[in-house]
């Protein structure tokens, strides 16, 4: 057993404890049945990707801190006793934590997590960077409470995560990208929405928020990197080869001026119309590839005049009244699932109108 030693902290009629404990030890303290998606008493499932996210941040290569407390509580009164001893003439607090296998195995099941699960879970093995050994110096802080009700443990919870205010998913896709922390996405994306907001081709430019500015009607770079991830961007090819950053910076501010002047309308000063709105940007974007493999498969140059002909075709296709707009039903565009649905199915309606058109509506077995 290892004597780890306590602060004690007063607030109102209630007192907890702050300490620090290597974290791979005090995760096999914890319910051993708990897994992603398990159901708890006083805690949201887990989240498997965002343990593994944490695994890779904490582990040997990437050395990342977790420098803010977990909240845990002990569950069993004979174990994890506090303690006090006289030093100097002073009250210290402790509780004897396990330290060897046996011991850690004996303690399963003795400490709830109220708050910083997914921190202290990512330290499982199922998780853990097999490069970072146990013999690696790795603590987490953590404050404890004495065997609480739950009543209390689902009040500190909701406390917790209620008051919080949560950081912008913006911000935090701009830190990451200057500590190295990008995910693939983020990794293959960034680059490309950084240069649509500073390219002057770019309808964009200057309308994308990278970080925590202040841009009316702005389009969020975290957002896009989604939007253009959806779209698989990176995955188209010019002649089999893989199409490059400057050729999507230029095919993409084509494309985007293209349905600008098809619709008489700017992403640079967008008004209340939904085509220059998020879900808009979504659901062009996603029939991007489509206009694209049109225009090789015609060997017809990608500009303007060529993205305009085919909106036209599309509108064709879906068989829209002089006035109407491919935007004209607000409900198709209010969520994301059914953005990407509309644009699924209207890419695919395109490309048979565009393919009937080619052979004439020929039927060789007619």
């Amino acid at each position: 057993m290892k004597k780890v030693f306590l602060i004690p902290v007063a607030q109102h009629d209630s007192t907890f404890y702050i300490g620090k404990y290597d974290p791979r030890k005090l995760v096999k303290m914890t319910d051993p049945t708990i897994d992603v998606n398990t159901l708890q008493e006083a805690q949201r499932p887990l989240d498997k990707k965002h343990l593994q996210e944490i695994a890779d941040y904490a582990s040997h290569d990437k050395q990342g801190m977790l420098p803010s407390s977990i909240l845990i509580a002990s569950k069993d009164t004979d174990k994890l006793v506090l303690k006090t001893e006289t030093s100097a003439g002073e009250n210290k607090y402790y509780i004897e934590f396990p330290d060897s296998d046996v011991e850690l195995a004996n303690y399963a099941n003795t400490i709830d997590v109220i708050d910083g699960q997914h921190r202290l879970f990512a330290f499982d093995e199922k998780y853990r960077d097999p490069d970072f050994k146990d013999s690696e110096k790795y603590e987490l802080p953590f404050s404890i409470f004495i065997t609480p009700s739950i009543f209390v443990r689902r009040k500190l919870f909701t406390t917790t995560n209620e008051k919080q205010k949560a950081v912008s998913p913006n911000l935090l896709l701009y830190l990451k990208s200057m500590l190295g922390m990008l995910d693939s996405a983020e990794e293959a994306y960034l680059p490309l929405v950084n240069a649509m907001n500073d390219e002057n081709m770019s309808p964009l430019k200057g309308r994308i928020i990278i970080s925590a500015e202040k841009i009316s009607k702005g389009y969020k770079a975290k957002e896009l990197i989604k939007i253009f991830n959806k779209a698989k961007l990176a995955d188209i090819k010019i002649n089999g080869n893989p199409i490059t950053n400057e050729q999507l910076v230029k095919a993409l501010s084509i494309y985007i001026q293209g349905w600008e002047s098809h619709y008489q309308l700017s992403f640079k000063s967008p008004g209340k119309e939904t085509m220059t709105k998020i879900s808009g940007l979504r659901y062009i974007t996603l029939l991007f590839e489509t206009f694209f493999d049109h225009s090789i498969n015609t060997q017809k140059a990608f500009d303007v005049t060529f993205v305009k002909t085919v909106i036209q075709e599309l509108e064709n296709a879906k068989q829209l009244d002089e006035g109407q707009t491919l935007f004209d039903d607000s409900v198709l565009f209010r969520g994301e699932g059914a953005t990407v649905k509309l644009a699924t199915d209207d890419a695919n309606m395109l490309k048979s109108y565009l393919a009937s058109k080619a052979t004439n509506s020929f039927n060789p077995l007619a």
